[in-house]
Protein backbone atom coordinates (compact mmCIF):
# COMPACT_ATOMS: atom_id res chain seq x y z
CA UNK A 1 0.00 0.00 0.00
CA UNK A 2 2.75 2.53 0.83
CA UNK A 3 4.30 1.48 -2.56
CA UNK A 4 1.89 2.58 -4.55
CA UNK A 5 0.92 5.64 -2.56
CA UNK A 6 4.59 6.38 -3.25
CA UNK A 7 4.00 5.55 -6.89
CA UNK A 8 0.98 7.60 -7.33
CA UNK A 9 2.88 10.58 -5.63
CA UNK A 10 5.69 10.51 -8.20
CA UNK A 11 3.06 10.13 -11.29
CA UNK A 12 1.88 13.42 -10.23
CA UNK A 13 4.94 14.71 -9.73
CA UNK A 14 6.16 14.13 -12.93
CA UNK A 15 2.74 15.21 -14.51
CA UNK A 16 2.93 18.12 -12.38
CA UNK A 17 6.42 19.09 -13.86
CA UNK A 18 5.87 18.06 -17.15
CA UNK A 19 2.38 20.55 -17.29
CA UNK A 20 4.74 23.13 -15.88
CA UNK A 21 7.53 22.51 -18.70
CA UNK A 22 4.87 22.78 -21.61
CA UNK A 23 3.53 25.69 -20.04
CA UNK A 24 6.53 27.51 -19.69
CA UNK A 25 7.90 26.65 -23.36
CA UNK A 26 4.57 28.66 -24.59
CA UNK A 27 5.54 32.16 -22.94
CA UNK A 28 7.55 32.99 -25.69
CA UNK A 29 8.84 36.42 -25.95
CA UNK A 30 7.04 38.98 -28.47
CA UNK A 31 9.41 41.39 -30.31
CA UNK A 32 7.29 43.62 -32.54
CA UNK A 33 4.06 44.18 -33.42
CA UNK A 34 2.87 46.32 -36.83
CA UNK A 35 -0.78 47.07 -37.19
CA UNK A 36 -1.95 46.81 -40.93
CA UNK A 37 -5.30 48.58 -40.14
CA UNK A 38 -7.72 49.63 -36.91
CA UNK A 39 -7.75 45.61 -36.11
CA UNK A 40 -5.51 43.96 -37.99
CA UNK A 41 -2.03 43.52 -36.67
CA UNK A 42 0.92 41.42 -37.09
CA UNK A 43 3.37 40.15 -34.53
CA UNK A 44 6.70 38.45 -34.50
CA UNK A 45 8.93 36.71 -32.00
CA UNK A 46 11.03 34.28 -30.36
CA UNK A 47 11.10 30.15 -31.30
CA UNK A 48 9.79 31.99 -35.05
CA UNK A 49 6.88 33.38 -33.41
CA UNK A 50 4.56 34.37 -35.72
CA UNK A 51 1.09 35.53 -34.55
CA UNK A 52 -1.99 37.51 -36.76
CA UNK A 53 -5.01 39.03 -35.33
CA UNK A 54 -7.83 40.29 -37.30
CA UNK A 55 -10.18 41.43 -34.25
CA UNK A 56 -7.93 44.19 -32.34
CA UNK A 57 -6.25 41.05 -30.64
CA UNK A 58 -9.39 39.35 -29.50
CA UNK A 59 -8.19 36.42 -31.39
CA UNK A 60 -4.35 35.34 -32.57
CA UNK A 61 -3.51 33.24 -35.56
CA UNK A 62 -0.44 31.13 -35.38
CA UNK A 63 0.98 31.34 -38.22
CA UNK A 64 4.02 28.30 -39.40
CA UNK A 65 6.95 30.24 -40.00
CA UNK A 66 8.92 27.03 -40.22
CA UNK A 67 11.90 28.03 -38.38
CA UNK A 68 12.84 28.19 -34.81
CA UNK A 69 15.00 31.41 -34.66
CA UNK A 70 14.50 34.66 -32.95
CA UNK A 71 12.66 37.22 -35.18
CA UNK A 72 13.08 40.26 -34.20
CA UNK A 73 11.03 42.92 -36.50
CA UNK A 74 8.08 42.90 -39.29
CA UNK A 75 6.78 45.51 -41.54
CA UNK A 76 4.07 44.96 -44.67
CA UNK A 77 2.68 47.05 -47.51
CA UNK A 78 0.15 46.75 -49.66
CA UNK A 79 0.22 46.75 -53.43
CA UNK A 80 -1.76 46.15 -56.48
CA UNK A 81 0.56 43.71 -58.92
CA UNK A 82 0.38 43.79 -62.78
CA UNK A 83 -3.01 41.95 -62.69
CA UNK A 84 -4.68 44.48 -60.91
CA UNK A 85 -4.63 42.29 -57.70
CA UNK A 86 -4.35 43.78 -54.05
CA UNK A 87 -1.44 42.01 -52.65
CA UNK A 88 -0.33 42.16 -48.56
CA UNK A 89 3.55 41.69 -48.22
CA UNK A 90 5.05 40.86 -45.09
CA UNK A 91 8.63 40.25 -44.38
CA UNK A 92 9.78 39.03 -40.80
CA UNK A 93 14.20 39.20 -40.25
CA UNK A 94 15.81 37.70 -37.32
CA UNK A 95 18.90 35.93 -36.05
CA UNK A 96 21.40 34.27 -38.19
CA UNK A 97 20.59 36.41 -41.25
CA UNK A 98 16.56 35.29 -41.54
CA UNK A 99 14.49 36.68 -43.72
CA UNK A 100 11.05 35.55 -44.20
CA UNK A 101 8.72 36.55 -47.10
CA UNK A 102 4.44 36.10 -47.01
CA UNK A 103 2.25 37.72 -50.21
CA UNK A 104 -1.09 35.98 -48.89
CA UNK A 105 -1.71 37.83 -45.02
CA UNK A 106 0.96 35.37 -44.01
CA UNK A 107 -0.94 31.96 -44.57
CA UNK A 108 2.63 30.80 -46.14
CA UNK A 109 5.87 32.29 -45.34
CA UNK A 110 9.21 31.94 -47.62
CA UNK A 111 12.83 31.76 -46.26
CA UNK A 112 14.35 34.22 -48.57
CA UNK A 113 18.55 34.09 -48.69
CA UNK A 114 19.91 37.29 -47.43
CA UNK A 115 23.68 36.24 -47.80
CA UNK A 116 24.58 36.91 -44.20
CA UNK A 117 24.56 34.85 -40.84
CA UNK A 118 24.12 38.10 -38.89
CA UNK A 119 21.36 38.98 -36.88
CA UNK A 120 18.86 40.93 -38.28
CA UNK A 121 17.24 43.47 -36.22
CA UNK A 122 14.96 45.49 -38.20
CA UNK A 123 12.79 45.63 -41.57
CA UNK A 124 11.54 49.10 -43.10
CA UNK A 125 9.26 48.83 -46.64
CA UNK A 126 9.25 51.91 -47.96
CA UNK A 127 7.66 50.81 -50.90
CA UNK A 128 7.87 47.24 -52.59
CA UNK A 129 10.72 47.77 -54.86
CA UNK A 130 12.59 49.49 -51.68
CA UNK A 131 12.94 47.26 -48.45
CA UNK A 132 15.86 47.96 -45.76
CA UNK A 133 17.09 45.34 -43.32
CA UNK A 134 19.46 46.18 -40.82
CA UNK A 135 21.77 44.15 -38.79
CA UNK A 136 25.02 43.39 -36.42
CA UNK A 137 28.47 44.09 -37.37
CA UNK A 138 27.10 46.94 -39.78
CA UNK A 139 25.28 44.80 -41.77
CA UNK A 140 22.76 46.52 -44.07
CA UNK A 141 20.36 45.04 -46.79
CA UNK A 142 18.44 45.96 -49.59
CA UNK A 143 15.41 44.89 -52.10
CA UNK A 144 14.42 46.27 -55.17
CA UNK A 145 12.43 43.06 -55.87
CA UNK A 146 9.65 42.32 -53.48
CA UNK A 147 11.72 41.23 -50.77
CA UNK A 148 13.08 38.06 -53.17
CA UNK A 149 16.54 39.68 -53.78
CA UNK A 150 18.97 40.82 -51.06
CA UNK A 151 21.95 43.38 -51.79
CA UNK A 152 24.40 44.34 -49.28
CA UNK A 153 24.43 48.35 -48.99
CA UNK A 154 27.96 49.97 -48.11
CA UNK A 155 28.21 51.81 -44.62
CA UNK A 156 30.60 52.69 -42.53
CA UNK A 157 30.24 50.97 -39.59
CA UNK A 158 31.19 48.09 -37.50
CA UNK A 159 28.65 48.68 -34.85
CA UNK A 160 24.93 46.66 -34.36
CA UNK A 161 22.47 48.75 -36.35
CA UNK A 162 19.42 48.11 -34.50
CA UNK A 163 16.28 49.90 -36.52
CA UNK A 164 15.82 52.41 -39.44
CA UNK A 165 12.83 55.12 -39.58
CA UNK A 166 12.09 57.39 -42.63
CA UNK A 167 11.04 60.88 -42.61
CA UNK A 168 9.20 62.95 -45.02
CA UNK A 169 6.32 61.98 -47.26
CA UNK A 170 4.31 58.46 -48.06
CA UNK A 171 4.32 56.04 -49.94
CA UNK A 172 5.18 56.68 -53.67
CA UNK A 173 6.40 59.81 -52.69
CA UNK A 174 10.18 61.16 -52.80
CA UNK A 175 11.81 60.59 -49.08
CA UNK A 176 13.43 63.17 -47.45
CA UNK A 177 15.60 61.37 -45.43
CA UNK A 178 16.15 58.21 -43.49
CA UNK A 179 17.64 57.26 -40.09
CA UNK A 180 19.25 54.42 -39.13
CA UNK A 181 20.47 53.96 -35.00
CA UNK A 182 22.54 51.37 -33.32
CA UNK A 183 25.08 50.79 -30.74
CA UNK A 184 27.32 53.26 -28.67
CA UNK A 185 25.71 56.26 -30.13
CA UNK A 186 25.69 55.52 -33.28
CA UNK A 187 23.34 57.47 -36.33
CA UNK A 188 23.59 57.30 -39.58
CA UNK A 189 21.31 59.72 -42.00
CA UNK A 190 20.57 59.36 -45.95
CA UNK A 191 18.65 61.31 -48.52
CA UNK A 192 18.73 58.59 -50.87
CA UNK A 193 19.00 54.88 -49.31
CA UNK A 194 22.76 54.85 -51.13
CA UNK A 195 24.88 57.31 -49.31
CA UNK A 196 25.31 57.15 -45.62
CA UNK A 197 26.32 59.62 -43.12
CA UNK A 198 27.38 59.40 -39.64
CA UNK A 199 25.97 61.84 -37.43
CA UNK A 200 27.06 63.68 -33.30
CA UNK A 201 24.91 61.78 -31.28
CA UNK A 202 26.51 63.08 -28.42
CA UNK A 203 25.93 59.87 -26.75
CA UNK A 204 27.67 56.43 -25.97
CA UNK A 205 24.59 54.31 -25.35
CA UNK A 206 23.30 51.75 -27.45
CA UNK A 207 20.35 53.31 -29.66
CA UNK A 208 17.95 50.67 -30.06
CA UNK A 209 15.20 52.42 -31.71
CA UNK A 210 13.82 55.68 -33.76
CA UNK A 211 10.57 56.82 -35.11
CA UNK A 212 9.41 59.87 -36.73
CA UNK A 213 6.83 62.43 -37.53
CA UNK A 214 7.09 65.32 -39.90
CA UNK A 215 10.47 66.22 -39.78
CA UNK A 216 10.89 65.38 -36.13
CA UNK A 217 12.83 61.80 -34.97
CA UNK A 218 13.31 60.47 -31.60
CA UNK A 219 15.66 57.88 -30.75
CA UNK A 220 16.33 56.15 -27.23
CA UNK A 221 17.99 53.44 -25.79
CA UNK A 222 19.96 51.75 -22.92
CA UNK A 223 19.99 53.81 -19.30
CA UNK A 224 16.70 55.73 -20.04
CA UNK A 225 18.37 57.67 -23.45
CA UNK A 226 16.21 59.90 -25.31
CA UNK A 227 17.68 62.23 -28.35
CA UNK A 228 15.53 64.36 -30.52
CA UNK A 229 15.92 66.10 -33.79
CA UNK A 230 13.90 68.78 -35.51
CA UNK A 231 16.11 69.04 -39.01
CA UNK A 232 15.37 65.40 -39.56
CA UNK A 233 18.37 64.00 -38.12
CA UNK A 234 21.21 66.36 -38.94
CA UNK A 235 21.63 67.55 -35.35
CA UNK A 236 20.44 65.82 -32.24
CA UNK A 237 19.91 67.12 -28.37
CA UNK A 238 18.93 65.02 -25.44
CA UNK A 239 15.85 64.87 -23.48
CA UNK A 240 15.05 63.60 -20.35
CA UNK A 241 12.93 60.33 -19.89
CA UNK A 242 13.04 59.89 -16.07
CA UNK A 243 14.39 56.61 -16.11
CA UNK A 244 17.22 54.40 -16.08
CA UNK A 245 16.35 51.36 -17.29
CA UNK A 246 16.47 50.12 -21.51
CA UNK A 247 13.89 52.14 -23.66
CA UNK A 248 13.34 48.81 -26.38
CA UNK A 249 10.57 51.02 -28.70
CA UNK A 250 9.71 54.49 -29.22
CA UNK A 251 6.31 55.22 -31.45
CA UNK A 252 4.07 58.65 -32.44
CA UNK A 253 0.59 58.16 -31.74
CA UNK A 254 -0.30 61.18 -33.05
CA UNK A 255 2.16 64.25 -34.12
CA UNK A 256 2.82 65.29 -30.81
CA UNK A 257 1.77 62.33 -28.70
CA UNK A 258 4.82 59.53 -28.23
CA UNK A 259 4.98 56.23 -26.32
CA UNK A 260 8.29 54.01 -25.34
CA UNK A 261 8.32 50.92 -23.80
CA UNK A 262 10.88 49.86 -21.13
CA UNK A 263 12.13 47.10 -18.93
CA UNK A 264 9.91 45.98 -16.12
CA UNK A 265 6.75 47.15 -17.50
CA UNK A 266 7.58 51.09 -17.42
CA UNK A 267 6.63 53.26 -20.01
CA UNK A 268 7.17 56.69 -20.74
CA UNK A 269 4.94 59.23 -22.64
CA UNK A 270 5.47 62.47 -24.15
CA UNK A 271 2.55 64.64 -25.41
CA UNK A 272 5.34 67.92 -27.10
CA UNK A 273 6.67 65.69 -29.83
CA UNK A 274 9.66 63.40 -26.96
CA UNK A 275 10.55 67.26 -25.36
CA UNK A 276 9.35 66.14 -22.03
CA UNK A 277 8.18 63.07 -20.37
CA UNK A 278 6.69 61.41 -17.99
CA UNK A 279 6.64 57.64 -16.51
CA UNK A 280 3.99 55.17 -16.57
CA UNK A 281 3.97 52.11 -14.33
CA UNK A 282 1.86 49.05 -16.37
CA UNK A 283 0.23 46.30 -14.53
CA UNK A 284 2.99 44.14 -15.71
CA UNK A 285 5.95 43.55 -14.48
CA UNK A 286 8.34 42.33 -17.49
CA UNK A 287 9.97 43.93 -19.95
CA UNK A 288 8.04 45.72 -23.36
CA UNK A 289 9.76 45.40 -26.50
CA UNK A 290 7.29 46.73 -28.44
CA UNK A 291 4.20 49.07 -29.41
CA UNK A 292 2.24 50.05 -32.12
CA UNK A 293 -1.10 51.87 -32.59
CA UNK A 294 -4.31 50.81 -34.96
CA UNK A 295 -5.28 54.71 -33.98
CA UNK A 296 -4.92 57.34 -32.22
CA UNK A 297 -6.75 55.77 -29.04
CA UNK A 298 -6.09 52.07 -29.41
CA UNK A 299 -2.82 50.26 -29.00
CA UNK A 300 -0.77 46.74 -28.17
CA UNK A 301 2.56 46.51 -26.39
CA UNK A 302 4.28 43.34 -26.39
CA UNK A 303 7.40 41.61 -24.62
CA UNK A 304 8.77 38.80 -22.90
CA UNK A 305 6.92 36.01 -21.17
CA UNK A 306 4.36 36.60 -24.32
CA UNK A 307 2.99 39.45 -22.62
CA UNK A 308 0.66 41.54 -24.56
CA UNK A 309 -0.72 45.08 -22.95
CA UNK A 310 -4.12 46.79 -24.70
CA UNK A 311 -4.59 50.73 -24.26
CA UNK A 312 -7.55 52.55 -25.49
CA UNK A 313 -6.88 56.16 -24.28
CA UNK A 314 -3.64 56.70 -26.28
CA UNK A 315 -1.40 54.88 -23.91
CA UNK A 316 -2.18 56.99 -21.05
CA UNK A 317 -3.30 53.46 -18.95
CA UNK A 318 -2.57 50.04 -19.90
CA UNK A 319 -4.50 46.70 -19.08
CA UNK A 320 -4.11 42.61 -19.78
CA UNK A 321 -7.72 43.03 -19.62
CA UNK A 322 -9.32 45.56 -21.94
CA UNK A 323 -11.33 43.83 -24.51
CA UNK A 324 -10.03 45.30 -27.92
CA UNK A 325 -12.25 46.31 -30.15
CA UNK A 326 -13.66 43.62 -32.33
CA UNK A 327 -13.69 43.62 -36.54
CA UNK A 328 -16.75 44.49 -37.64
CA UNK A 329 -18.10 45.03 -41.39
CA UNK A 330 -20.11 48.04 -40.19
CA UNK A 331 -16.47 49.73 -38.87
CA UNK A 332 -16.34 53.25 -40.64
CA UNK A 333 -13.08 53.54 -41.88
CA UNK A 334 -11.68 57.02 -41.54
CA UNK A 335 -10.38 57.27 -45.11
CA UNK A 336 -11.45 55.50 -48.13
CA UNK A 337 -10.08 55.37 -51.70
CA UNK A 338 -11.77 53.50 -54.47
CA UNK A 339 -10.49 52.61 -57.40
CA UNK A 340 -10.56 54.44 -60.67
CA UNK A 341 -13.41 54.14 -62.67
CA UNK A 342 -12.94 53.64 -65.99
CA UNK A 343 -10.43 51.21 -65.65
CA UNK A 344 -8.25 50.77 -67.83
CA UNK A 345 -9.00 53.99 -69.03
CA UNK A 346 -8.47 56.27 -72.06
CA UNK A 347 -8.02 59.28 -72.11
CA UNK A 348 -9.93 60.23 -68.48
CA UNK A 349 -11.41 58.33 -65.61
CA UNK A 350 -12.59 59.63 -62.30
CA UNK A 351 -11.08 59.13 -58.82
CA UNK A 352 -13.79 59.00 -55.78
CA UNK A 353 -12.67 58.86 -52.21
CA UNK A 354 -14.00 59.64 -48.70
CA UNK A 355 -12.92 61.63 -45.28
CA UNK A 356 -14.48 61.39 -42.36
CA UNK A 357 -13.07 64.33 -40.40
CA UNK A 358 -12.10 68.03 -41.77
CA UNK A 359 -8.40 67.33 -43.11
CA UNK A 360 -5.51 68.75 -45.33
CA UNK A 361 -6.22 66.52 -48.61
CA UNK A 362 -3.66 65.96 -51.40
CA UNK A 363 -4.17 63.31 -54.72
CA UNK A 364 -1.39 63.03 -56.68
CA UNK A 365 -0.53 60.90 -59.59
CA UNK A 366 3.16 59.20 -59.91
CA UNK A 367 4.58 57.06 -63.24
CA UNK A 368 5.88 53.69 -62.73
CA UNK A 369 9.53 55.14 -61.67
CA UNK A 370 7.73 57.20 -58.54
CA UNK A 371 8.08 60.05 -60.89
CA UNK A 372 5.52 63.02 -59.50
CA UNK A 373 3.19 63.35 -62.65
CA UNK A 374 0.25 65.71 -61.56
CA UNK A 375 -1.42 67.39 -58.88
CA UNK A 376 -5.10 66.95 -58.70
CA UNK A 377 -6.02 67.82 -54.89
CA UNK A 378 -4.20 69.83 -52.94
CA UNK A 379 -6.80 71.76 -50.36
CA UNK A 380 -8.19 71.84 -46.92
CA UNK A 381 -11.77 69.58 -47.03
CA UNK A 382 -15.04 69.19 -44.48
CA UNK A 383 -15.83 65.77 -43.82
CA UNK A 384 -17.43 63.90 -47.16
CA UNK A 385 -17.31 62.33 -50.54
CA UNK A 386 -15.62 64.19 -53.25
CA UNK A 387 -14.70 62.63 -56.74
CA UNK A 388 -12.10 64.45 -58.84
CA UNK A 389 -11.43 63.64 -62.65
CA UNK A 390 -8.01 62.92 -64.29
CA UNK A 391 -7.35 63.29 -68.22
CA UNK A 392 -4.23 61.82 -69.11
CA UNK A 393 -4.53 62.71 -73.04
CA UNK A 394 -1.36 64.30 -72.86
CA UNK A 395 0.67 60.98 -71.35
CA UNK A 396 1.58 57.49 -72.73
CA UNK A 397 0.08 54.18 -72.20
CA UNK A 398 1.12 52.33 -68.94
CA UNK A 399 0.42 51.78 -65.26
CA UNK A 400 0.19 54.59 -62.97
CA UNK A 401 -0.27 55.15 -59.24
CA UNK A 402 -2.76 58.01 -57.57
CA UNK A 403 -1.72 58.72 -54.05
CA UNK A 404 -4.23 59.72 -51.59
CA UNK A 405 -2.99 61.17 -48.48
CA UNK A 406 -4.93 62.95 -45.72
CA UNK A 407 -3.88 64.91 -42.55
CA UNK A 408 -6.72 65.98 -39.84
CA UNK A 409 -3.49 66.92 -37.54
CA UNK A 410 -4.99 63.50 -35.38
CA UNK A 411 -4.26 61.01 -38.02
CA UNK A 412 -2.06 61.15 -41.21
CA UNK A 413 -3.34 58.52 -43.53
CA UNK A 414 -2.03 57.55 -47.36
CA UNK A 415 -3.66 55.71 -49.54
CA UNK A 416 -2.49 53.92 -52.99
CA UNK A 417 -4.30 52.43 -55.70
CA UNK A 418 -3.22 51.45 -59.32
CA UNK A 419 -4.49 52.34 -62.69
CA UNK A 420 -4.18 51.36 -66.20
CA UNK A 421 -3.70 54.00 -69.59
CA UNK A 422 -4.32 52.33 -72.51
CA UNK A 423 -4.26 54.17 -75.70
Amino acid sequence: MKLNKTLVTLFALLFILSAVKIFSQTLLDKNSIKFENSTTATLVGQDGLISRTEDGGLNWTTQTSGITNVLNSNDYVNFCNDNGEMINLQVAVGENGIILRSVDNGTTWELMTSGTLENLNDVTIFTPNTILVCGNNGTLLKSADFGVTWTTVTINSTKDLNEIATIGSSFMEVKTSTVIVGNEGTIFVSDNNIDWIEKTSGTTDNLLTVDFKDNVVICAGDNGTILRSVDNGATWLSSTSGIITKIFDVKFVTSTVVIGTSENGKMVRSEDSGDTWTTIETSSEVDLYSVNFGSISFGISTGSESTELYTTDGGITWSTSIVPPSASKNVIEPVKLNQNYPNPFNPSTVISYNVNDNANVSIKIYDMTGREIRTLVNSFQNAGTYSVNFNASNLASGIYFYVLRVNSGSMDITKTMKMILTK
